[in-house]
């Protein structure tokens, strides 16, 4: 009886732990629009990750874009009293079409019921 409790007390955390996050929309600033579309799916919430399913759809290289390579950098973001704090920055590589799960925020709290702005341009040359 105590190892049935056992595990359906950790089945609830476990399930509660990829529950999708209360948090507002995801809007995207492409910067490299000419070459890729994004589209964002719902966020979700994995412990205390917070993450967007993305698609990437690709027209043409992003060194048409002005990118020195495949790499592109993405910053999350919300405005806090007119400021906008960085959340999130990270790296990616798009050479063909592709969907990535984008990190959001590493602290639920900071977005929840917050409009998401996620930046997408060009990362730094290697």
């Amino acid at each position: 009886m105590h190892g049935l409790i056992q595990g359906v007390v950790l089945s609830a955390i476990l399930c509660c732990a990829a529950a999708a996050a209360d948090t507002g929309d995801v809007t995207f600033q492409n910067e490299l629009a000419a070459c890729v579309t994004v589209k964002a799916a719902k966020t979700a919430t994995e412990t205390n990750t917070v993450s967007v399913a993305t698609t990437f759809q690709f027209h043409k290289s992003i060194g048409d874009c002005g990118c020195f390579s495949a790499r592109a950098s993405y910053t999350s973001s919300v405005d806090n009293g007119g400021v906008r704090d960085v959340l999130q920055q990270g790296v990616i590589v798009i050479k063909k079409d592709t969907a990535k799960s984008l990190v959001l925020a590493s602290e639920p709290a900071l977005i929840a019921d917050e409009q998401i702005h996620v930046r997408l341009t060009c990362a730094r040359p290697i």
